[in-house]
């Protein structure tokens, strides 16, 4: 499925000196999604909130409405009008693929302890934006972002 919805990566890809991303690009921080988040409509306090914030800032977020299953996410007028095409391209949890089609879940740059990082998730029943913490070991897409 990558060649459609990209790779999942660890978090631990994110860290490695080596860089992931192109010369000139970065995985946004979770201060940079705070502020894109907030750039497209979500208040302040809910960027810095945890869980579901928002009101369709994921549904502005994603995009390719053909590889999204049908809901409240795709179904949003706003769907796709910020360019940033966030793809549903799943999670690798251990050992196997899950929620490809309707979970789209992003790391950030941004560790919350010795065992987690902070990411996105984007669920096709919800044009909210889920922000929360993750174990660096499980498989997520990366996004990145001109320096």
């Amino acid at each position: 499925n990558a060649d459609v919805y990209g790779n999942l990566y660890n978090w631990y890809t994110v860290d490695d000196s080596r860089g992931v991303c192109p010369d000139g690009f970065h995985v946004p921080s979770d201060e940079e999604f705070m502020e894109l988040e907030m750039e497209l409509g979500m208040s302040e306090e809910e960027a810095n909130s945890t869980g579901r914030r928002g009101t369709n800032e994921g549904s502005k977020l994603a995009g390719s409405s053909d590889l999204w299953n049908s809901g409240d996410l795709e179904n949003n007028s706003e769907f796709g009008t910020s360019g940033f095409t966030l793809l549903p391209g799943g999670e690798r949890l251990t050992s196997y693929l899950y929620g490809l089609g309707w979970i789209g879940n992003f790391w950030s740059s941004s560790e919350s302890s010795s065992t987690r990082a902070w990411a996105r998730s984007f669920h096709s029943n919800f044009s909210t934006v889920f922000r929360t913490f993750y174990d660096k070991y499980y498989g997520y897409s990366i996004r990145c972002i001109k320096d």
